[in-house]
């Protein structure tokens, strides 16, 4: 036989291997869960649940090793800036400055050329903070996100974080988490309603445990998708799966809450409760602020950059001037998750100028916004609790002098997470608990709802997550089995609509078109 010969039947061979694997796995996935949904209990997801979290959960883990060894080698090998740590990150750490500062902007630049250019190699759709996407195909298309996903967007994100640019880890574990769910439902032969399923507690667990707080990932995972209400049947599977996901990051590195332990920090008196009250409504007004500046760049950029060297041209002078910015102002480098943790203490927050933690919130607005706004890879959830955290921090040294303030900063801090973050990803009670798990503290709930409550007032209707659905039964338009999503404009009497599908990235709906008329 000849050598092509060969070929052709080793690569028969290979191919008839792969369509008995992914036979198997269909039937795999019809034993566990009935394609016709008629027992979707709880009982019948164990198994695929704890399976998805636990994939989450190993993603969540290389997303959180890769960005520490990346922020070892370009900020502080490289550039010589050592940023703020926190204690869940191998002990906590205050910054330090670098002896060649004029290499920090320059560092930043090249991370996110470098990430930029990946992504938009092998999957344009990894660029931005993610949530979003993860959010957008969870409604309209729940099996259609691509595996490849996963590893651009983990790479891309923890080089453009590692090297300084300002953004989250929660966006990049969600969609690479949901991509998880999407993958595993479209291999098992998954119905439509149960890919969704498996998408949301995918993206649920991937955030519980990045953030090692299991309980606010599964809440979350179910209030992310709606602007009012919670989808409460994907609960219980979400916790399921948020769990698996936790107890195998936990194992990689360990069970310490992100910000450490801060147990017992009540608010005792009246005044106190009035500064977590003007605590929420501020930070419900710099949630508005963060969004608006986010997504006023995001629109500009996206409107004028249209080829792919304005693509590649916009993250990386927007990391230029990030990296610039967080010389002045600390924090703005990288997650700045250090930084919530050192405004909780007291000794070292009144150590840092009254200009300086003035200025902490407005900074991470804007190098947010410049760095993940103008298409770099990384979150805006994190970053959101980053805004509050700094208006929490101020507010608590403007009160401190006249008496009425905590006498540790930790309450206002904590509620100005929660305030600031939950009010515009309309999660309150996820993103709550989150941050009580965070700081492993449940005491801080009851304040929190206050000051939760007190930036709804502000915020509204402002999201930062623009393709959350209004409330569970609302949409653009009917989802069937028969219909794909991407129809989103009802068609003629009488004809049959040719639907134009788009990137997964793009949440925007997009027109139909009638074709030949209907035999009647």
């Amino acid at each position: 036989m000849s050598a092509g010969g060969s070929a052709q039947v080793e690569t028969g061979a290979r191919g008839a291997a792969v369509r008995s694997w992914r036979r198997s796995l269909r039937s795999w996935g019809a034993r566990l869960l009935p394609a016709d949904d008629t027992d979707d209990s709880t009982a019948r997801w164990v198994v695929p649940a704890v399976l998805i979290g636990a994939v989450a959960g190993l993603g969540a883990a290389a997303l959180f090793g890769l960005l520490h060894l990346c922020t070892g080698w370009l900020l502080e090998s490289v550039a010589g800036y050592r940023p703020y740590r926190t204690s869940a990150e191998g002990g906590f750490r205050t910054p330090a400055g670098s002896d060649r500062p004029w290499l920090v902007p320059l560092v930043a630049a090249g991370g996110a050329l470098t990430a930029t250019v990946f992504a938009l190699w092998l999957a344009p759709e990894a660029r931005g903070h993610g949530t979003d996407a993860a959010i957008a195909a969870a409604h309209h298309d729940p099996t259609g996100m691509r595996g490849r996903v996963t590893v651009v967007k983990l790479v891309a994100s923890a080089l453009t974080l590692g090297s300084g640019g300002s953004g989250g880890t929660e966006g990049p574990a969600a969609q690479i988490s949901a991509a998880f769910g999407s993958v595993i439902a479209r291999r098992t032969g998954m119905s439509r309603e149960q890919a969704r399923t498996a998408l949301v507690i995918g993206l649920a667990s991937g955030v519980g445990a990045i953030f090692r707080a299991p309980l606010g990932g599964a809440l979350l995972g179910a209030e992310l998708l709606y602007r009012r209400g919670m989808d409460a049947k994907v609960l219980p599977k979400a916790l399921i799966a948020s769990v698996a996901g936790w107890l195998v990051f936990g194992a990689c590195f360990g069970f310490t809450p992100v910000l450490g332990s801060h147990p017992g920090q009540a608010v005792s008196s009246v005044g106190e409760f009035v500064v977590v009250a003007v605590v929420g409504v501020v930070a419900g007004g710099a949630g508005r602020l963060f969004t608006a500046c986010f997504y006023a760049v995001h629109t500009r950029v996206e409107k004028r950059a249209r080829g792919l060297l304005a693509r590649i041209t916009a993250p990386t002078v927007g990391a230029l001037l990030v990296g610039g910015l967080g010389l002045l102002v600390p924090g703005v480098l990288g997650t700045g998750y250090g930084l919530m943790e050192a405004v909780t203490q007291r000794q070292l927050l009144m150590g840092l100028p009254l200009a300086v933690v003035l200025a902490l919130p407005l900074a991470k607005i804007v190098g947010t916004a410049l760095t993940v706004g103008s298409g770099g890879s990384g979150g805006i959830f994190g970053p959101g609790m980053v805004v509050g955290a700094g208006v929490g921090a101020a507010l608590w040294r403007l009160a401190e002098p006249l008496g009425i303030a905590p006498h540790s900063p930790l309450v206002p801090v904590a509620v100005g997470m929660a305030a600031c973050l939950g009010s515009v990803a309309h999660a309150p009670l996820g993103v709550l608990v989150m941050v009580a798990e965070m700081l492993g503290d449940a005491s801080l709930l009851g304040p929190g709802i206050l000051a939760v409550l007190c930036a709804q007032s502000v915020t509204g209707r402002t999201t930062l997550y623009r393709s959350q659905l209004e409330r569970i039964g609302a949409g653009p338009s009917p989802v069937t089995e028969a219909t794909p999503p991407e129809v989103v404009t009802a068609p003629a009497p009488h004809t049959r609509v040719a639907p134009m599908r788009r990137k997964p990235a793009d949440a925007d709906p997009v027109a139909v078109k009638p074709t030949d008329p209907m035999p009647k």
